[in-house]
């Protein structure tokens, strides 16, 4: 992936191979444009084929003629695909508190001549596909809703706030939704937004908002660098509303702080050679970055790879010190299964070797070779198929049937345990005594376990490590550097231009 969030967590199932990514040292620029005034995000991840929209006031909805389909309180959704049986349609009055006896069983009646007028549809061919329908829900309990509109593909659908704002997905926004189609025609929902309430609803999605003034500076102009170089490469939106480009929670993540690290730097971007640079950033970088090329396709001047002590801090952090260090364990038979979930049928894993290093430490080629035949993995992508945090790994073999005590608060070794399928050897108690030494409770502490054959991985850090380590950022910031000195620090040789705009 182009990079890797904090807070936002990635969508596992679905991966970009980096390595794959091209990266070009941009020309000398003679004018840069300022940063635009709005930005328009998809919010929808990959695509919907539901999309249920509400506000938390009132809300006017329109077609891209700009005829008015609603204005009020409730809620639409859009859908693709509906189907619907011909003919004269089955209404459900809502339930609600208080129906009596008689309503319940009308109601109950009215959905078995549903059902049943769906099935006989099937048979007769009578049921109809609708390829783009918007509905007007009647209240929280109407999940069909009575449709406003229908068409033969899916139209532009603008959704602006009369008061109050916008909710999609469980998040609220400012400015415009937009229910649209992406570059392959599949439905989706856009927010069009002030730029300058993007770039502090990425800062704190990027970072937690509690962080350093100048480690957030930082991120905000990194936020802004990426925006204004990956604008207009989409034909109804403009950037990605997660980890494909920048994650961005709507005004759930913004916050006073990220705000006013916006507004400090306003129209800042970071140039290399007069041109905005592919200001890339990852979590943590486990202590030292990345040379572009060990990732991306290309060599960039400025992305080289540089120290990053202050990723150490995350070992400190309940939260984040696992993206400072960790390890996965699969037995042979589960990593020979996952492999083969991401396409890669290798039969049961005997062996894994590193074939090439970089001087940072980060595998760039592996070789699996099991039961079934061998295969190479090349660059960023060992992160995808083995399921880890960082190409900053080493990997081992062990024999199994050594003896581990897990907590009974480990909750998550506890899981482990049951997931490498490890033998029960025994439970521990801890004895509760009264002040006259005698036997009250007995409490269980934990359980000793007998751990069987596994590949482990021992691994630092958390994303693919090539620009600014947003945990090094802060440890930098926590020791004194502002946000100019922690950029030129990740990213070499650039300057700092203001552009003006947002």
């Amino acid at each position: 992936m182009k990079r890797r969030t904090i807070l936002g967590h990635l969508a596992t199932c679905v991966v970009i191979a980096a390595s794959t990514l091209s990266l070009s040292e941009p020309a000398r620029a003679v004018t840069l444009a300022a940063v635009p005034a709005t930005v328009r995000v998809n919010v929808s991840l990959y695509g919907t084929s539901y999309a249920l929209i509400g506000s938390t006031g009132a809300m006017i909805a329109t077609t891209e003629d700009g005829t008015v389909l609603y204005k009020g309180g409730q809620r639409i959704v859009a859908r693709t695909n509906v189907q619907r049986v011909e003919g004269e349609p089955v209404t459900l009055p809502p339930p609600h508190e208080g129906m009596t006896s008689e309503e319940r069983a009308s109601r109950l009646e009215l959905l078995r001549d549903a059902r049943r007028a769906a099935r006989e549809a099937q048979v007769s061919g009578k049921l109809v596909t609708i390829p783009f329908e918007v509905s007007l829900l009647a209240g929280s309990d109407d999940a069909l809703g009575t449709p406003v509109l229908s068409a033969s593909r899916v139209g532009v659908i603008r959704f602006v706030a009369d008061f109050g704002y916008l909710n999609f997905a469980g998040r609220l926004f400012r400015g415009v939704l937009e229910v649209t189609t992406d570059d392959s025609g599949d439905m989706i929902v856009v927010n069009q937004v002030e730029t300058s309430r993007y770039l502090a609803s990425v800062t704190g999605a990027e970072s937690p908002s509690s962080w350093n003034g100048e480690a957030l500076a930082a991120q905000a102009i990194a936020a802004r660098t990426y925006l204004v170089t990956h604008l207009h490469k989409h034909g109804t939106y403009d950037l990605e509303g997660d980890t494909r480009d920048q994650e961005y929670g709507g005004i759930g993540t913004e916050a006073d702080s990220t705000v006013r690290a916006v507004e400090r730097t306003a129209g800042i971007v970071a140039t290399y050679r007069g041109s905005p640079i592919e200001a890339l950033y990852s979590a943590n970088a486990g202590g030292v970055t990345e040379d572009s090329e060990n990732v991306y396709a290309n060599a960039l001047p400025y992305l080289r790879s540089v120290p990053s002590p202050g990723d150490e801090l995350a070992k400190d952090s309940g939260w984040g010190k696992t993206s400072w260090e960790w390890n996965r364990e699969f037995t042979a038979p589960q990593l020979g299964d996952y492999l083969r979930s991401r396409g890669i049928n290798v039969g049961v894993p005997q062996r894994i070797e590193l074939i090439r290093v970089t001087s940072a430490g980060r595998v760039t080629l592996a070789r699996v070779v099991g039961t079934a035949g061998s295969r190479d993995i090349g660059k960023d992508l060992t992160r995808y198929y083995f399921g880890l945090k960082s190409s900053l790994f080493t990997v081992q073999f062990t024999e199994g049937g050594e003896a581990e005590w897990v907590s009974w608060r480990d909750t998550a070794r506890l899981v482990d345990m049951g997931i490498l399928r490890a033998e029960l050897l025994g439970t521990t108690y801890e004895r509760i005594l009264n002040e006259d030494r005698e036997l009250t409770a007995i409490r269980i502490t934990g359980a000793v376990y007998k751990l069987p054959p596994r590949v482990i991985f021992y691994g630092r850090g958390f994303g693919h490590g090539v620009g600014m380590s947003q945990w090094g950022a802060q440890g930098m910031a926590l020791n004194g550097a502002n946000y100019e000195q922690i950029l030129k620090h990740y990213y070499q040789g650039i300057a700092l231009t203001s552009i003006g705009g947002a």
